[in-house]
């Protein structure tokens, strides 16, 4: 009877080398993965991943309570018809809870695919510099009131949204148009929106709006009802009152937001 032991164990070295193989491979991988969301995020059991957005500064623009212990801050995108979804349910919250809550807008033009975005931006900060903050939040309220206006035209160069809509915002309220012109073509105003861009990089933004209370994002509110319950616990968190009534349209679904990939 052959002896055939030499191929037992040749059979099973080559089970416990490609046991070892796979398991040294899974845990390879379970590393790389425990690892690629980095220090500044955490994901949640839907796969939800928050990340910190950059401290509040002066450069700012800001409403509400200034010394408020809650802040809520959006990233967003004058074209993005998701931010304009949201914008009446931002002003409704920060109205409501204005004592507890100071509110602030960041400019992410996601420009590769809305190509007046950047010109949207422009003009905000452009009226910002020449009339502060009244003039800014002007112009931030007219360009979302006027989205389907002025962002609508495929047909349309930027330079020529700017000069067919942009401009006839400004003058509205109060702005000299030539002056209007050359502050959204300064260094100062690309230098913001940079600024601001530079920050939603870093906080790995990709999508508009983005939501951050007390500079940690949140997954968009899917009401405005859901949206106040969350501004309300962290206010309620922090030791404030919170507001007692949701905003008007509660019940109300917002839209789904807009990608940057």
């Amino acid at each position: 009877m052959a002896n055939n032991s030499s191929g037992y164990n040749r059979t099973t070295a080559w089970f416990i080398v490609g046991f070892i193989v796979v398991v040294t491979a899974a845990v390879i991988i379970a590393g790389a993965l425990s690892s690629s969301s980095g220090g500044t995020t955490a994901a949640n059991s839907d796969g939800f991943v928050s990340s910190t957005a950059p401290a509040i500064t002066s450069s700012d623009h800001v409403i509400g309570n200034p010394n408020a212990k809650v802040t809520l801050i959006e990233y967003g995108d004058f074209e993005c018809p998701a931010c304009g979804d949201y914008e009446s349910i931002v002003q409704q919250i920060v109205n409501n809870d204005s004592s507890n809550l100071l509110f602030v807008f960041r400019n992410y033009p996601l420009t590769t695919i809305h190509p007046f975005a950047m010109v949207g931006s422009q003009a905000a900060e452009a009226a910002g510099v020449l009339g502060g903050p009244a003039k800014y939040w002007a112009m931030h309220n007219l360009l979302y009131a006027k989205q389907q206006e002025w962002s609508t035209n495929a047909n349309l160069a930027p330079a020529q949204v700017t000069s067919q809509y942009l401009n006839g915002y400004a003058q509205s309220i109060g702005l000299n148009v030539a002056q209007f012109d050359a502050a959204m073509n300064s260094s100062q105003v690309a230098d913001k929106i940079q600024n601001d861009i530079n920050g939603g990089n870093a906080a790995k933004l990709n999508h508009t709006p983005t939501f951050f209370v007390n500079l940690q994002q949140i997954p968009n509110p899917t009401s405005a009802s859901n949206f106040e319950t969350v501004i309300n616990q962290a206010i309620a968190a922090a030791g404030g009152t919170a507001a007692t009534g949701a905003p008007t349209n509660g019940t109300s679904t917002i839209g789904v937001t807009s990608t940057a990939q």
